[in-house]
């Protein structure tokens, strides 16, 4: 059921309308809870029913956490986490690597004779749950929880698929702090707002940039350097709108039922270092691994090699959460090593190379163009087509041409720039909130639309193959 269906519209207005119809705090949290379990659902039954094992077995170790703080047992709890995680995501990899380094043919066969299906959201799901457990543990989190508000917690239908990646001090106190949930007029309006805004991104940009470059990087042996220099831009600018349109419609349908949620992004082409970038791009991610892989590693605490290598590290990780291949683990690789490198330059004295205003846009595009390299490898779909775009676009070895290819790239690319303008600037809220009895009916007429168009053409979001 994706975002941009009609179906989804359809299943949302009936939420919404039972939602707001129900007069009970509890009422609404259950109502929340079964529209989630149908969300889920309609993509896979059979792993709902994992999903909510997984689910309520983490609430009763929870549960036991609160009452008795056990080293031992918040390490059987992270283990068996990242166990259920290992095996559906790493499964295939970690046989692969096992026969390359033993050569044993045993692995090989063992792998290919074995089907394993990606559970939809285990990534996102998961990392919530570790957050949590760990929150209870550290103390963090005293509250007493009931296995509803955590089931509600856990599986919020708006976030469940791809994130952001919330913490229980951000959403349960939505749950639990009111004896009833208001129905705020200023939240339609940003939820409307935000889900046009997200579509616009997902239909307009992402699934359009999509289409024309989606058969380079099948074939890119077929195409020229300048071509394969065009479809990098292209997905960098896709994967912004995917995500981060799935980001905003995610919000926006939060804020329609009541809930804020999280940021995600906040114009992140317009950094001016890689430390800024990471603090706009993916931001609940960015704050996971910090707080639960790069602190517990031993964060700044330690000495300064062993600093930098443990920022690699939870950066090459971090890499591997998104997918299971050694192009991941070359991405983090590529963003742990710029970060190091601007820790360095920082240490030596070099706190803001480009001052001026001027040389800010140069910092923006360097940082932009760090974040393009690594594209390459993120979008390719093995290490022997990353080293092929990679040969091909640093070499160079062909003449620029036009191709609507460019020029739909170059079109979207502007457009998501001028969009990540307003947002960098705050521009929509505070030049819209004025006239919003206006756009709001104007806005769901948009969404209409562009869900007519591109309903059953649309692709599906990226970050759900992860």
């Amino acid at each position: 059921m994706l975002f941009t269906s009609l179906l989804f519209l359809i299943f949302f207005l009936i939420v919404y309308v039972v939602y707001w119809s129900v007069p009970s705090h509890k009422g609404k949290e259950i109502s929340l809870l079964i529209a989630s379990i149908l969300f889920y659902a309609s993509w896979s039954l059979p792993f709902l029913f994992h999903f909510l094992v997984v689910v309520v077995i983490n609430y009763y170790f929870l549960s036991y956490i609160q009452k008795n703080r056990s080293k031992k047992m918040i390490t059987f709890i992270v283990f068996i986490n990242l166990l259920n995680l290992g095996f559906f995501k790493y499964f295939y990899f970690l046989n692969s690597v096992l026969y390359d380094i033993t050569g044993i043919i045993w692995f090989k066969e063992f792998g290919t004779s074995l089907k394993i299906i990606l559970p939809l959201a285990i990534s996102f799901y998961t990392f919530q749950i570790l957050a949590f457990t760990i929150d209870i543990y550290r103390g963090k989190y005293t509250e007493d929880i009931s296995l509803l508000n955590y089931m509600v917690f856990i599986m919020f239908f708006p976030q469940l698929i791809a994130g952001p990646i919330m913490r229980a001090n951000e959403f349960l106190p939505q749950l639990q702090g009111k004896t009833e949930i208001d129905f705020k007029s200023d939240y339609i309006y940003k939820g409307m707002l935000l889900v046009a805004l997200g579509i616009v991104k997902k239909v307009l940009i992402a699934d359009n940039i999509a289409g024309v470059i989606d058969p380079v990087w099948q074939n890119p042996s077929q195409y020229s350097s300048f071509e394969l220099f065009i479809a990098i831009h292209g997905f960098t600018w896709q994967i912004y709108g995917d995500f981060g349109g799935y980001t905003d419609v995610a919000r926006g349908a939060a804020y329609l039922l009541g809930y804020e949620i999280p940021e995600n992004f906040k114009a992140p082409f317009l950094s001016a270092s890689p430390r800024e970038m990471w603090q706009r791009w993916h931001i609940t991610l960015s704050t996971w691994l910090r707080d639960y892989l790069y602190i517990p590693l031993g964060g700044s605490r330690v000495g300064e090699f062993r600093n930098q290598f443990n920022l690699v590290l939870t950066f090459v990780l971090g890499g591997l959460w998104h997918g299971a291949a050694w192009t991941y683990v070359i991405w983090g690789f590529f963003h742990g090593f710029f970060l190091v490198l601007q820790r360095i330059m920082e240490k030596l004295g070099f706190k803001q190379i480009f001052p001026s205003f001027p040389g800010k846009i140069v910092s923006i595009f360097f940082t932009y163009h760090l974040f393009f390299l690594g594209a390459i490898p993120f979008r390719s779909k093995n290490m022997s087509d990353f080293f092929l775009v990679s040969e091909k676009v640093f070499l160079w070895n062909s003449n620029i041409k036009s191709s609507i290819l460019t020029e739909t790239v170059i079109g979207l690319c502007f457009l998501a720039l001028l969009i990540q303008i307003f947002e960098y600037k705050e521009y929509f809220p505070r030049v819209l909130w004025k006239i919003r009895p206006v756009f709001t009916p104007l806005i769901f007429l948009l969404l209409l639309i562009l869900i007519g168009l591109y309903s059953g053409t649309g692709k599906e979001f990226v970050y759900f193959q992860f």
